[in-house]
């Protein structure tokens, strides 16, 4: 007798149904999208498949007419303009769109299991991860993915949109270093972020281009949220030879940097130089006015929607997209070389003593 030979990423029914003690009829429900399946058992039956590496799309009895974005958190530091712009894409389209937050990624098992059973048609992920496992599990629905401003590195066969940070992050210590600043100190962004990653290593090469560097004790480490931009802020101002600018790893760090400064009788863009990143509220509205580099959110959600409308209808299209920056210059940038402000460096050295 002849067994029959089970195909990789084809797992027998049977054996499934066996490995989870369920009957292979309620497996074959799960596979062809038929009702009758608890929803806390249709996702074991989905995970089973996902690990097995089963290859072929789930059949859904219905595909909601929505888009999932999912981030780790919701702050005013891009993900409120990307919830922004993605609304109003997906509404051109006929869609709604559905916000989840990971907390900080302390959720995302429990979200992933949200999106499965609200089968959307198809989810933006922002500044967040979904692992491998969770890749496959969307792969099997048929739910197309966007990564937008991945954290990690992105395969060949994933969808992703990525701004072009090492760009942005030369363009803001440019206009520092053109202004006459050398003593520079930044606020990082994460560690574990390929963005802020991108940014900090765009600041070095700029320093580099000059002939210059960037001391490591200039670097601090911040996490893109209010609480270590502005505690990153105090320890850079309150040094014996504190720096002339500070480039920040965003906008939201960039309001704490001021908040710092002006508590030490600092006037950023007189005493101080900012930078910051992302160009979002309140940016334009500071005073003085915060020079930053634009991320063109509004484009990057008409496309992230765009890919997963051409993915679904089995279109060609680019899988991955790489966005330009823009850096917008307004007033939060001293220029040492006029010698009205030559006397900026000796002022912010007074308040750190």
């Amino acid at each position: 007798m002849h067994m029959a030979r089970q195909e990789p990423g084809n797992p027998h029914v049977s054996a499934i149904a066996e490995q989870l003690g369920i009957s292979a009829s309620t497996v074959s429900k799960v596979i062809n999208g038929r009702p009758g399946v608890a929803a806390k058992t249709r996702r074991r039956v989905e995970k089973a498949l996902a690990d097995q590496g089963y290859a072929h799309p789930l059949v859904s009895t219905k595909i909601a007419q929505t888009i999932e974005l999912v981030v780790d958190y919701i702050a005013n530091n891009g993900t409120i303009e990307m919830i922004r712009y993605a609304s109003k894409w997906a509404l051109d389209a006929g869609l709604a769109l559905t916000v989840t937050q990971t907390d900080h990624q302390r959720r995302a098992e429990e979200c992933l299991r949200g999106i499965i059973d609200r089968n959307p048609l198809g989810v933006i992920t922002q500044m967040s991860s979904i692992d491998q496992k969770g890749k496959n599990v969307l792969k099997a629905r048929g739910i197309p993915l966007v990564a937008v401003d991945p954290v990690d590195l992105v395969n060949d066969e994933d969808m992703s949109i990525t701004l072009d940070n090492w760009t942005g992050g030369y363009q803001a210590a440019k206009c520092l270093l053109d202004a006459g600043h050398r003593r520079i100190g930044v606020i990082a962004g994460p560690a574990n972020v390929q963005s802020a990653q991108a940014r900090l290593a765009g600041y070095r090469a700029a320093l580099a281009a000059i002939g210059a560097s960037l001391p490591s004790s200039m670097v601090l480490q911040g996490d893109y949220l209010p609480d270590r931009g502005y505690q990153a802020a105090c320890d850079l101002l309150d040094r014996a030879h504190p720096p002339t600018a500070i480039l920040a790893c965003n906008d939201l760090t960039a309001v704490n940097i001021y908040r710092a400064a002006r508590e030490r009788g600092l006037e950023p863009g007189q005493d101080l130089s900012v930078v910051g990143f992302d160009n979002v509220y309140p940016s334009s509205y500071l005073m003085p006015a915060l020079t930053t580099v634009d991320q063109p959110f509004d484009l990057m959600a008409r496309m992230a929607v765009g890919m997963i409308l051409d993915a679904r209808q089995g279109k060609e299209f680019q899988r991955h997209v790489v966005m330009p920056t823009r850096l917008v210059s307004r007033h939060s940038v001293v220029n040492l070389t006029h010698a009205s402000h030559l006397q900026s460096e000796s002022r912010v050295q007074e308040a750190a003593q």
